[in-house]
């Protein structure tokens, strides 16, 4: 048992894992039938599956026996791939989630318990 193996398994590990995730998502997305559970689906899994995948991807490549310069690179790449993924997401999300509302696309009304929104306030009273 030498560093290469244990780090391609501790990566494929991680790249399983991710993958189960975002397949996970996409049933996710088929199966619930509400706007705000479908973004939920999409956005949580998905975020977490990404993220464990390029773990995997850098465990892959710094347990390497042909890491150098180059490979150090794509390594920052990656992390700045994690980072955008982080900042974006959720704010996607919450712009979907604020949309949807907007234009009436949450579904039933019996399914949407709290509404904050102060311009939707005398819609609600």
């Amino acid at each position: 048992m030498n560093l290469d193996f244990i780090t391609d398994v501790v990566s494929l590990i991680f790249i399983v894992a991710g993958a189960l995730q975002v397949f996970f998502a996409s049933v996710g997305m088929n199966r619930f039938r509400t706007t705000l559970a479908r973004i939920h689906a999409v956005t949580k899994p998905q975020t977490v599956g990404l993220i464990m995948v390029i773990l995997g991807v850098i465990f892959r490549l710094v347990g390497s026996e042909h890491f150098d310069v180059g490979q150090r690179g794509d390594v920052g790449m990656l992390f700045l791939l994690v980072l955008f993924a982080l900042m974006t997401n959720p704010v996607t999300a919450q712009r979907l989630g604020r949309v949807s509302r907007r234009e009436g696309l949450y579904g039933d009304e019996d399914d949407i318990a709290i509404n904050e929104h102060p311009g939707d306030l005398h819609k609600s009273l």
